[in-house]
């Protein structure tokens, strides 16, 4: 039996013994703290930790808030699970419930669990005070940033509430040092806590998960009826870049069109007549090039249904019925509805499915699609499968004639996933963040998606609580090659960010006596009862690897010289491209080559130095830390005395 823990405004037996979850709890309970944790690892009983020990010690009252309103409901069923409290106290708020009724509710709680939405606009309305809020929990922190209401949420905290505290969450902050600074800023944050995946405390309680990317070849006839379409985007990009609007000169990407835009309006702002016509010459060029991406690298289906839509919608915007008279995309409608070929992406997620609902076992599947359209699609073909009992999960707001899900319907849908009734769900962005679904063996990508948050928060809806598996499906010619690199790239420097700004921000008073933050918590083993402190400082020993053995690492280094992966491995299936550095470095920038003689280019690499092992042994990041260059080491002995 695994240890559990016990504290007073715990459930008994509730929560199981980690290590890594309660130094996180003891590091939490001293400071503003930003948690940054793998998917499935459980920041959840780390908040619920913290928040029991809130409540023991103070007589105000915890918030948590969620980025949706199926998350608020997940947090609400897991705070009634928790918590040792009446459940009349464990209060959550959505849109639904009128703020007449909420200003009533609001002084009957020790636990709000809302959307920050609901917060902010009771907050400015003055319908709640945050000043006896004893601790603010922001999950899926990364939101917290520009007018996101979570930053709302943060900046109101932070001025109200006099002895507050903050716990912020998330799987991934960003890879840019100014996303994360400003989260930080935004929520107070004074310490950033982070395990990763190859932490020594965190790899026993790891899922093994296997990623596979799939290249999926263009299809000749498919190419064939986008050519005419090809050829009119070529045309608008030149007329573009003739007028000076468009500075790309290596292909283009929406991101340059957006650009192109802007110039545009300047140019109109500015009295030059011909920019009207740039104007609508790039907004076709954008329809154009999403219209070809649904044709060739998403499916025909979605391409027609996409068409077929935009042409019901045609009288009320004069600008899409201009579009859509164009005789090339009249030509492609016709095409496309006597058409008859399957995209290859539309067959391989079949394959993929059937492969697992052939076991007989009770395994779940997940496949993540960006377009609504797609999502339609896919669900279509799979309700061919025997077995498959497939059901869509988007969002609530309703798009170009498309009706989005109400609240009560996407918690009905999670709920049926969960107890099986159906097995396969067919999910946008809407189901990334946060959901708990713990038998999902397979997680399907559609398309990549050039965020590494949503692309982590995508891939953690597997091997949450057993061994699963991703595979990620990329349309050959397509965006979906470039789409690809950018999020392994952005991912992959994540973590050197979060480093970097923890460095850079002042470290918070150390605490001379930390362990008496979680004095409170005791660690039952099989009858026999521990301080967790003393829990702690078992599992390091147990768990530490041998100094300079394989595996051991050391502020972030492998000793043993080897490569520590900042994201997982993938394999590749299908024709695996050479990469074009020229194509993926930004322009006008140089490469190293362009300095090197053609003697040092042929030169044999020199082989990196290997840092020497220091020791070391468990102890919070939290609480300091011993920086030598680019290293950040934790400091392990300050636990036990004072200063």
């Amino acid at each position: 039996m695994a240890p559990t823990v016990d504290h007073p405004f715990l459930k008994e037996g509730v929560a199981e013994a980690r290590a890594y979850q309660l130094d996180a709890v003891r590091s939490a309970l001293g400071a503003f703290t930003l948690l940054v944790l793998p998917t499935g690892l459980g920041k959840t009983p780390i908040a619920w930790m913290t928040a029991a020990e809130r409540l023991r010690i103070s007589e105000g009252w915890v918030l948590m808030v969620a980025p949706s309103n199926p998350l608020v409901n997940q947090h609400f069923n897991d705070a009634i699970e928790w918590l040792n409290i009446a459940e009349e106290d464990i209060l959550t708020l959505t849109g639904s419930i009128s703020p007449a009724k909420r200003t009533s509710l609001y002084g009957t709680a020790r636990v709000i669990i809302a959307t920050p939405q609901i917060i902010r606009n009771d907050v400015a309305s003055g319908i709640l005070s945050l000043s006896q809020c004893s601790l603010l929990i922001v999950d899926e922190a990364h939101h917290a940033t520009g007018n996101h209401a979570a930053a709302q949420v943060g900046d109101l905290y932070c001025e109200a509430a006099a002895n507050g505290l903050v716990l912020a969450c998330t799987a991934s902050p960003g890879s840019k040092e100014k996303q994360v600074e400003e989260v930080c800023d935004r929520l107070g944050i004074e310490r950033i806590i982070t395990r990763r995946n190859d932490d020594y405390l965190v790899k026993p309680y790891l899922q093994k998960m296997d990623i596979t990317e799939i290249r999926i070849p263009p299809n000749e006839k498919i190419t064939q009826m986008a050519e005419p379409l090809q050829q009119l985007l070529n045309n608008y990009v030149e007329s573009l870049r003739r007028q000076g609007f468009l500075v790309t000169q290596h292909g283009v990407s929406m991101g340059a069109l957006r650009q192109a835009q802007a110039r545009i309006s300047d140019a109109i702002d500015n009295g030059r007549s011909t920019a009207y016509t740039a104007a609508r010459q790039n907004a076709d060029a954008q329809r154009l090039m999403n219209l070809l991406y649904l044709l060739k690298g998403q499916s025909v289906g979605s391409a027609l249904r996409h068409l077929e839509r935009s042409d019901e919608n045609a009288e009320a915007d004069s600008t899409q019925g201009r579009f859509l008279a164009q005789p090339q995309i009249r030509a492609l409608i016709g095409q496309l509805r006597v058409c008859e070929i399957t995209h290859e992406k539309l067959a391989k997620v079949c394959s993929l499915v059937k492969k697992v609902i052939n076991t007989g076992d009770d395994s779940r599947i997940i496949v993540f699609a960006s377009w609504r359209d797609s999502v339609s699609e896919i669900e279509s073909e799979l309700q061919k499968i025997k077995g498959v009992n497939v059901e869509q999960f988007i969002g609530q707001s309703s798009r170009g004639g498309q009706k989005g899900m109400t609240q009560k319907q996407q918690i009905s849908c999670l709920q049926r996933f969960r107890e099986g009734h159906s097995n396969v769900l067919v999910a946008t962005s809407v189901g990334e963040e946060g959901l708990d679904v713990p038998a999902a063996d397979r997680v399907i990508f559609y398309e990549p998606v050039s965020s590494e948050i949503r692309t982590i928060q995508r891939r953690g809806r597997t091997a949450r609580h057993r061994q699963g598996d991703v595979f990620v499906l990329v349309s050959e010619d397509t965006r979906d090659e470039g789409v690809r690199h950018a999020s392994a790239a952005r991912e992959k420097r994540m973590h050197y960010v979060i480093s970097k700004v923890r460095r850079r921000r002042r470290a918070p008073r150390i605490h001379p006596y930390p362990d008496r933050f979680i004095e409170s918590f005791i660690v039952d083993t099989a009858g026999e009862k521990m301080p967790a402190a003393e829990f702690l400082l078992a599992e390091e020993k147990r768990l530490q690897p041998e100094l300079g053995s394989k595996g051991h690492t050391i502020g972030g280094l492998r000793t043993d010289g080897g490569e520590k992966p900042d994201v997982p491995r993938t394999k590749i299936i299908g024709k695996s491209p050479a990469t074009n550095s020229a194509l993926v470095r930004p322009k006008h920038q140089n490469s190293i080559s362009d300095y090197l003689s053609s003697e040092q280019l042929d030169a044999p690499p020199t082989p990196p130095s290997t840092p020497s092992p220091t020791p070391t042994s468990l102890h919070s990041i939290a609480h300091t830390t011993i920086q030598t260059g680019e290293m950040e080491q934790p400091c392990l002995e300050c636990s036990n005395r004072s200063g």
